[in-house]
């Protein structure tokens, strides 16, 4: 139903049309501010190239309407007063084309604009209240500083969303410093690139949060660095703030109760409970209290959540499918999971938290109940610090996997997601890219990469949905056997009378029981995404 809305929202965009403009499609680098909070209006700069201007905005879900102002790239976003926090990606699309993705965060605090200057310690920019911030540092050199009054004893939350969330090829540093600009405590790269700061103030008084900056890619510069899209936004508070829940996701179409983590919880909120919901991969975790909002996949198997107590001596007992939730809060410690399998049978143990935004390092061991270790598993490719474990079970009996970290550190941001089930022979389809345009009367070839997993030897089809009137495109299959990876071309043709047309296209490989869409990676903010869109223009 959700995903029929989209495509409804898409078609029927309207776009200007001239028979005698031959320009490139619209172009966004970032957008700034990069958010808003709920139920206000905000005055947005999309920054990029726009040939053809007004253009049209087209976002993957309801709460936020972007009405493009007459001056070249600017845009009112009316935030509703129900919309759900997080990510919002829009495109801008004209009659040549569409934008790449970009992401608006729908924000529950008082939003801030930053105000130059604000560089000196002893001229910072003054926050009355707990805000998110939207600034940058725009200039080499740049630090931005806030002042918030604390009591002595409560709790401060800095929280800085840049190179994760928005794209913003910064390495930002957050200072906690007195008020006369002595440090007492500074973060660098708690999730990923972006700074988190957790501080206890020391007494009554005005203390100050300084951010500053170096390119997310290396170079030459010496000093502090900027530039006009280094855009953060930045979350001050000594509210309630949620790091992360048990468990951590959500059962698809189920009511969650999660147990909630972070800091200045009130006991009302130590608890909450989420909707069923069978339609979104994702659940959000909010409430009026919280500074924040937090994202959960969802899943169909069997929620658990891991007992501190269970060791390799003494492990608890799993069955699987599952998915098992829990923190490493200890140095040293480790949790242990005790589960049944039968001789032959494979099995898969998968477990996320660098990728979820915590620093768990996890190092995965499968023994059996002796202690005899078959596996041992750290990072999963070059890219990752999550771990995957296949294991084909040498014998009937129970087998025990010890999660820990790799340094054997611990904390109460530790959290990670493990989950445990039988290895089934998949695919994975993945594009170049996820804007396409097609000329009436002509053929557009998109190349799809087919990749194989755990030896699926099934015929794999892949074929284009929600394709304009005057478009067709025929299915193609890939014939495979084994662990492989390699491309197919489906074509797409447009009549030679088809009309302007611009809309998500959705591009879908099924095998047997089994169908999935294909995504295209956003590089910049390490995510991936399955809403690509076609663009059919006037023949040339």
């Amino acid at each position: 139903m959700l995903e029929t809305r989209f495509r409804m929202l898409a078609l029927l965009v309207m776009l200007p049309c001239s028979s005698v403009l031959l320009a490139e499609p619209p172009t966004v680098d970032y957008l700034f501010p990069a958010g808003g909070q709920q139920g206000e209006t905000v005055e947005v700069t999309a920054s990029g190239a726009f040939s053809n201007w007004p253009a049209m905005v087209w976002t993957d879900r309801l709460g936020v309407e972007f009405q493009p102002q007459k001056e070249k790239g600017k845009l009112k976003a009316a935030i509703a007063a129900d919309a759900q926090p997080g990510v919002y990606w829009l495109r801008l699309v004209d009659a040549e084309g569409a934008s790449s993705l970009r992401p608006f965060v729908v924000g529950m605090l008082a939003e801030v604009s930053e105000k130059e200057p604000n560089d000196d310690p002893d001229a910072p920019q003054s926050l009355a209240q707990s805000a998110t911030v939207n600034g940058r540092l725009e200039k080499r050199g740049d630090v931005d500083t806030y002042a918030i009054e604390l009591k002595e004893g409560q709790t401060l939350v800095a929280s800085m969303r840049a190179n994760t969330q928005l794209g913003s090829p910064v390495d930002a540093v957050l200072q906690f410093c007195t008020e006369d600009g002595f440090v007492l405590l500074q973060n660098d790269d708690e999730r990923g690139f972006d700074p988190l700061l957790i501080v206890s103030a020391p007494r009554d008084g005005v203390f100050l949060v300084r951010t500053f900056g170096f390119p997310a890619t290396p170079n030459s510069t010496i000093g502090f660095a900027g530039a006009e899209n280094y855009v953060y936004r930045l979350t001050i508070t000594n509210g309630a703030f949620v790091d992360h829940t048990l468990p951590l996701a959500a059962a698809r179409g189920k009511e969650t109760t999660l147990r909630l983590a972070g800091w200045n919880l009130p006991k009302e909120i130590a608890e909450l409970t989420l909707p069923a919901d069978a339609e979104n991969s994702e659940a959000i975790v909010s409430h009026g209290a919280l500074a924040n909002s937090l994202p959960l996949v969802q899943t169909s198997h069997p929620l658990l959540i891991a007992d501190d107590k269970a060791t390799p001596a003494e492990p608890q007992a799993i069955e699987l499918p599952c998915v098992v939730s829990g923190a490493i809060r200890q140095r040293r410690q480790a949790h242990a999971f005790a589960f049944d399998a039968a001789k032959g049978q494979k099995l898969s143990f998968q477990i996320e938290s660098r990728s979820l935004g915590y620093p768990l390092d996890p190092l995965l061991i499968m023994t059996d109940e002796t202690g005899k270790i078959y596996s041992e598993v750290d990072d999963t490719g070059r890219e990752s610090r999550d771990a995957t474990l296949n294991f084909t079970a040498p014998a009937d009996g129970r087998f025990i996997l010890v999660v820990r970290d790799l340094h054997d550190r611990g904390g109460p941001r530790f959290a990670y997601r493990l989950t445990c089930e039988e290895q089934t022979p998949d695919f994975n389809l993945t594009l170049a890219g996820g804007e396409f345009t097609l000329a009436a009367g002509k053929t557009l070839e998109i190349p799809v990469t087919v990749e194989r997993l755990l030896g699926l030897k099934d015929e794999i089809t892949v074929v284009a949905e929600s394709l304009p009137e005057g478009v067709a495109a025929e299915a193609v299959v890939s014939q495979g056997s084994g662990d492989t990876s390699k491309s197919v071309k489906l074509k797409l043709t447009a009549a030679a009378d088809a009309k302007p047309a611009s809309g998500v296209l959705r591009i879908v490989g099924r095998a047997g029981d089994t169908q999935k869409p294909a995504s295209f990676s956003l590089a910049d903010m390490g995510v991936s995404q399955t809403a690509a869109w076609l663009t059919v223009t006037t023949a040339k």
